[in-house]
């Protein structure tokens, strides 16, 4: 007797949630691919919080809550002032030197018997004033409309971030511990209740602290330029201090241009300047960084470039830094839960 078929069989009811719950799924993408900007804002002013929290509840020993936002969020943009103001002064100061000398070095090799002739065949002069000519453009992002356009999207970002941090920094607690009692299970919500903390103090100290070496490598360029006169010191510097994210020797690489712009009038500077950079990055690797891990939590350079990679792929610097943010809290997360 042969056995009985199988048959799968669909109702209409059946049919119309599949089809709602796919046109739903569709929609939300949809939804979430045109809000990736304000997606992305909500979670660098999360960020951001996060950073500043520790400092908030310090002050609101001493004083309300929303004077303490104040004076935290009030010092951030004036430190953000100070450092885009020196960037900028930096920039147009060695843009007018450079504007002053290149095309008198141009013409000098134009008139130079040796390199005279190649010099004239490719009009070095005319070439050099051209690009000295439309180097203000570029350097502000195309035209004047373009620079406008530009700088209105990114002060919309910036207004935005800026609104939402100081909610969270106000709100946060409160945001967090509705979401806790959310969980109906009094286990879990107790494990949650003594987990969040510990995770949230060992992911955010660690990027606090991997923030303060960058800051302070940043610093140490910035210095070491300036005193062996290379040009454009706060933009290196700066430089310097991204490039102090990266796990090993970041803040190494960084300091090639400086220790290149300073071989070119000084072989003496260039040498103390490559020692002192060696020195640092391995001060900060074996000292300031092992105690870091030692006191929060230890990620690894692996772990550390494959989500700063893919951050950055995804979204830029900002979607970088969120990156590596994530994979703290994970392997954080892990090491808590994982059995002693």
């Amino acid at each position: 007797m042969a056995a009985p078929r199988e048959r799968l069989s669909i109702s209409p009811r059946s049919a119309v949630l599949a089809v709602g719950m796919l046109g739903a799924t569709l929609a939300g993408l949809a939804v979430l691919a045109a809000s990736r900007r304000v997606i992305g804002w909500i979670l660098v002013a999360a960020t951001f919080a996060g950073l500043l929290h520790p400092i908030v509840s310090f002050l609101q020993r001493r004083m309300r809550r929303g004077l303490a936002v104040l004076v935290v969020m009030v010092a951030l943009v004036g430190a953000a002032g100070v450092v885009v103001y020196g960037l900028v002064d930096d920039v147009q100061s060695q843009t007018r030197r450079l504007q002053e000398v290149a095309p008198e070095r141009a013409a000098e090799l134009e008139r130079s018997p040796r390199f005279g002739e190649i010099a004239r065949d490719l009009h070095v002069a005319d070439r050099t004033r051209r690009f000295l000519d439309e180097l203000p453009e570029r350097l502000r992002g195309g035209s004047t409309a373009d620079a406008l356009r530009a700088a209105a999207t990114r002060g919309v970002a910036f207004l935005a971030t800026g609104v939402l941090t100081i909610f969270f920094l106000q709100h946060g607690p409160r945001i967090a511990a509705a979401a806790v009692r959310q969980f109906s299970d009094p286990r879990r919500r107790d494990r949650l209740q003594a987990l969040g903390p510990v995770v949230y103090a060992r992911a955010f100290g660690y990027a606090a602290a991997t923030l303060t070496m960058a800051l302070a490598a940043g610093l140490f360029a910035f210095a070491m330029a300036r005193a062996a006169d290379v040009p454009g010191a706060a933009a290196l510097g700066i430089w310097v201090g991204l490039w102090d994210l990266v796990p090993l020797g970041g803040a190494l690489v960084a300091s090639l241009p400086i220790v290149g712009l300073a071989a070119v009038s000084s072989g003496t500077d260039a040498a103390w300047l490559a020692a002192a950079f060696v020195i640092y990055q391995l001060a900060e690797n074996f000292l300031v960084e092992q105690r870091v891990e030692r006191q929060t939590v230890h990620v690894g350079p692996f772990l550390t470039l494959a989500g700063g990679l893919v951050g950055l792929e995804l979204a830029g610097l900002p979607g970088a830094l969120l990156s590596v943010l994530a994979v703290t809290i994970a392997v954080a997360t892990a090491d808590e839960l994982a059995p002693a």
